[in-house]
């Protein structure tokens, strides 16, 4: 039954300008790409030839993935809590993206638009069986191509080859290695830890230069079982014993047993009050955040050891957060409200990103691929849908793009997962619209959503009745976004869609849809 677990990897206007802070360090000096690496031996760790030695060698990239780590409870973001005390350090030698947002709440579609820049219609990929068409140029694929040797380590068995997200690595070692049969369910909590025990003698060894380093540690998700002395610092270990009752109890209550998706009607049958549940659970998950913040420093402890890191880009990211009753559920992969979608971004590249910059412009994790072809000088591939933010850590004006994010229903995975709904959103400079074409399961939302996040950036306040031009031009941007997606990802135009190739859409929709041109 485990391995049910295993599959599922339950896992303002004035914005227009770049809006980069500046936390008392120099101004920004340009960022250039270094020379593009070298295919011949030249450029291996250890060469001797004076003349390869004389010519600054390629930076390798690590890129380092915390899956479930919603951004408000880092203290690197400014949770109150010491979570990732090193993170703040690390932090403080390159930039902090402030508003990044993945492109859905769970693991499956939100890697597959880290690894391809392009959103999860495009791919489709949003079912748990889903591989990766081969077609897509993968970010590790496109190093691989340049010249960098290309190796991954992850505690996600949807990071690999169960989803051909492996495709571009020369090595890669998948969870079932790394974790007990590689549940990131079960064994969540300590995997950053078991996953350093694989990675940094990989790290230390002596190996060819350029590399891509892939990281993916699960540590925040659920069932959050930190070790007691991380735990301590947060929590009362004694409360332990009762949280893990009501957990068991909130299963209990449920139809559906994998993970623990909970509303407050499941709440009610098991007989578990909220408030103190959510609250522990925070302990726990600010608990584990922190055992992963801890082993983030080893692995840079390492790379400086061996004199790599001042050579390296780095990124430290999150495919998706979690929720704790905000709107009324636990867990993830249901909803697209910021506690959700909201990631850390921090990118380190010493000597090439000025330390010290933060950036509030609105970001999407599949901008990181191009941006980190263009750090490390290699051409991007064709067809990526980010753009990179190169030019936001040169400090120049933000070119107004848009973030969107989307969530789709498991077509045939009953089994698995609860009615996960059909939603759409998009962030415009301070607004953001949420588009529910269906509600989730036990979670009645009205069609629409409307926020201002410089404002209400926790989402409380819908001003989608009271300001219904601003929700009706949004929602034909959101619409006309995703019928291009999915136009795409059919082959075919977009005014040549079939009401079959749009996917659980409502009869409201279809007639917008129909109104825009886009189908047949």
């Amino acid at each position: 039954m485990r391995w049910i677990g295993v599959l599922l990897g339950l896992g303002s206007a004035a914005a227009a300008s770049a809006m980069v802070r500046r936390q008392e360090v120099p101004a920004p000096a340009p960022v250039t790409a270094p020379v593009t690496a070298p295919t011949t031996a030249q450029a291996a760790v250890g060469a001797t030839d004076a003349t390869a030695r004389a010519t600054p060698r390629p930076r390798s990239v690590v890129f380092y993935l915390i899956d479930t780590c919603r951004a408000d409870r880092m203290s690197v973001n400014g949770h109150t809590r010491p979570t990732t005390p090193f993170l703040e350090k690390l932090a403080a030698r390159g930039a902090r993206f402030s508003r990044c947002f993945s492109q859905a709440p769970w693991t499956k579609p939100s890697m597959s638009s880290i690894l391809t820049s392009c959103y999860p219609s495009v791919t489709g990929m949003y079912r748990l069986l889903d591989q990766l068409d081969s077609s897509f140029v993968t970010l590790p694929e496109a190093f691989r191509e340049a010249g960098w040797y290309t190796a991954g380590f992850s505690c996600n068995p949807l990071m690999g080859r169960l989803s051909n997200y492996a495709q571009g690595f020369r090595r890669f070692v998948e969870a079932t290695t790394i974790i007990p049969n590689g549940d990131p369910i079960g064994f969540a909590s300590g995997s950053a830890r078991r996953m350093n025990d694989h990675a940094l003698p990989w790290i230390a060894a002596p190996r060819e230069w350029p590399y891509f380093l892939y990281l993916h540690s699960v540590d925040p998700h659920e069932e959050y079982e930190p070790a007691p002395e991380y735990l301590a610092l947060f929590g009362d270990p004694a409360g332990e014993a009762e949280y893990r009752r009501q957990w068991q109890a909130l299963i209990d209550a449920k139809t559906v047993k994998v993970a623990n998706h909970c509303t407050k009607e499941h709440f009610e049958a098991a007989g578990v009050p909220i408030e103190p549940f959510v609250k522990y659970g925070l302990d726990l998950y600010d608990a584990d955040i922190r055992a992963n913040d801890d082993e983030i420093e080893r692995v840079v402890a390492a790379l400086e050891a061996k004199g790599d890191f001042d050579d390296t880009i780095m990124v430290i990211t999150a495919d998706h957060g979690e929720e704790f009753m905000e709107h009324g559920g636990t867990s993830h992969a249901f909803t697209l409200w910021n506690e959700l979608i909201h990631v850390p971004l921090i990118v380190i590249a010493p000597g090439l990103i000025p330390p010290g910059v933060v950036i509030d412009t609105p970001v999407q994790s599949l901008d990181i691929y191009p941006t980190l072809c263009e750090l490390a000088g290699i051409a991007a591939p064709e067809g990526l849908q980010g753009a990179s933010l190169a030019h936001l850590l040169r400090g120049e004006e933000h070119d107004g793009r848009r973030v969107f994010a989307e969530n789709h229903e498991v077509s045939g995975g009953d089994q698995y997962f609860f009615s996960q709904g059909n939603t759409l959103s998009v962030i415009e400079g301070a607004w953001k619209l949420i588009l529910n074409l269906k509600s989730s399961y036990n979670r009645p939302r009205p069609r629409r959503e409307l926020y201002r996040l410089d404002r209400d950036f926790d989402e409380r306040d819908d001003l989608a009745e009271s300001m219904p031009e601003m929700a009706d031009r949004l929602e034909d941007l959101v619409l006309d976004w995703w019928a291009r997606n999915r136009a795409r990802h059919e082959g075919v135009a977009v005014d040549e869609l079939s009401v079959e190739q749009l996917q659980n859409v409502d009869p409201e929709t279809l007639e917008r849809l129909r109104q825009l041109g886009y189908i047949k």
